[in-house]
């Protein structure tokens, strides 16, 4: 996605560092990685990501939500915040937000000018996942934060962002299938890669995770202060509060030895009861009151996880489950939600399991409707369409291409007081809301 600069700053510099930035192709599911090069370019530029306290997080699924959660704990407790996620959903800005905002183009150009000139002194050509991490830590130093929070991009030992020497705290949220052509072909082989992310000293969060994985990480986290989701801390829904109402416990923590605590989450799905615990952990490990946390959490804004919009008055609910786990809980929340089939937009990448993700969608939909996500790296429709005709009844399928103006107007058009239900690729959901006109909103609030 192109970034052009009008307003403000040092619009020359800010231009050529965009330009860079442009250059740069996105990941595409191919390629090794290596954090030499990252680490030579961030010396160069006196190492930011080690000028302000971070909280690091990984996990298959789950650690946007945490860490936009957690981001949201720390802005409530009156500190400067500079987050990081990955992939974007409409502007390549939402990758850096600081307090709650993405960054603006031309400060974000300013410091791709930087990060280009520092790559080039020191003979390295970076990836733009490598890059844009690069931008994030030396943004965070330029623009003053208190705290860092940032997402792994993908696995955790060799990811980019993998570069910060003593972390406030680590999370692990989730450890499941995907990408195992990168990562490993067993629970235990991907939890050895997230738990790269461990450091000695620094506590560890770790959510709920499958024994295999749980043991690997249990054995990278010997000698540092580790709390595991039911064993240290865990939540629970409450009854009589709606499906959002969740009942926190956690223990051993710097500001109380026990804590406890309801809180409403935001964020719908009961599988978010379980990551808002993790943010909660985290949030309570780092030295943040219970009464900040709850507040914190409770205020979190993440869109497109099962995020209800309305558009000339049809509802639309919106789910970025691009890997097998995330359709286990978008299925979850139907089956919580509704009876009946569902009219469903899809896209997905031909990297993720995407003949699994059918198979357990099928018997859920009614009527298909495919898109292209906005990547290299989409399956094509004909495929989806083939796979879905022999993993289910006799559907309906709609097959738009990559004309997203025309299947909104379908959507919206037959809409009729249905809820339409979009999921797969983040990159689909990131195009579609742009063509629907959805704003991008503060992540927190300040203050």
């Amino acid at each position: 996605m192109l970034i052009e600069v009008s307003h403000g700053g040092t619009v020359n510099k800010a231009q050529t560092g965009l330009q860079y930035l442009n250059t740069l192709t996105p990941w595409n599911g191919r390629g090794g990685f290596a954090l030499e090069g990252i680490i030579k370019v961030l010396k160069r530029l006196g190492d930011p990501q080690d000028s302000y306290p971070t909280v690091h997080i990984a996990g298959t699924n789950g650690k946007g939500s945490v860490s936009s959660a957690v981001a949201s704990i720390l802005g409530t407790a009156g500190y400067k915040v500079g987050l990081n996620t990955s992939p974007h959903l409409q502007l390549i800005n939402e990758r850096i937000v600081i307090d709650g905002l993405p960054i603006d183009d031309c400060s974000l150009g300013e410091f791709c000018y930087d990060v280009r000139g520092a790559a080039s002194k020191e003979l390295v050509e970076l990836s733009f996942h490598e890059a844009i991490t690069a931008v994030t830590f030396l943004a965070l130093r330029e623009v003053g934060v208190d705290w860092g929070v940032i997402e792994v991009g993908l696995g955790g030992r060799l990811d980019a962002s993998n570069v910060i020497s003593r972390p406030a705290a680590t999370a692990i949220v989730t450890i499941d299938y995907d990408h195992q052509a990168i990562l490993g072909n067993t629970l235990a082989e991907i939890a050895a890669e997230k738990a790269g992310i461990i450091k000695q000293g620094s506590p560890l969060i770790s959510g709920l995770l499958p024994p295999e994985a749980e043991r690997v990480v249990n054995s990278k986290a010997r000698g540092t202060k580790h709390y595991r989701y039911q064993t240290d801390y865990g939540v629970a829904p409450q009854e009589g509060g709606g499906a959002n109402l969740f009942g926190y416990w956690g223990k051993n923590f710097p500001i109380s030895p026990l804590t406890l605590f309801d809180f409403t989450s935001p964020l719908p799905g009961i599988h978010q009861g379980h990551n808002l615990s993790v943010a909660a952990t985290v949030g309570l490990a780092v030295g943040m009151k219970p009464e900040v946390v709850k507040k914190g959490i409770e205020s979190v804004h993440w869109p497109a996880r099962l995020e209800r919009v309305t558009v000339d008055g049809c509802d639309i609910l919106m789910d970025c489950a691009h890997n097998q786990a995330g359709i286990r809980a978008f299925i979850d929340y139907l089956l919580r939600t509704r009876a009946g089939l569902i009219d469903l937009t899809f896209g997905v990448l031909d990297t993720k399991n995407w003949r699994e993700m059918l198979v357990t969608l099928a018997p859920h939909v009614g009527h298909w409707r495919l898109i292209k996500p906005d990547s290299e790296r989409a399956l094509s429709l004909e495929e989806v369409e083939a796979q879905i005709r022999i993993s289910g009844n006799e559907v309906r399928v709609s097959s738009y291409g990559s004309d997203y103006e025309a299947l909104a107007r379908e959507m919206i058009r037959s809409c009729e007081g249905d809820v339409r239900y979009v999921t797969g690729s983040m990159y689909m959901i990131g195009k579609l809301r742009s063509v629907l006109g959805i704003p991008v909103k503060p992540i927190w609030q300040v203050g």
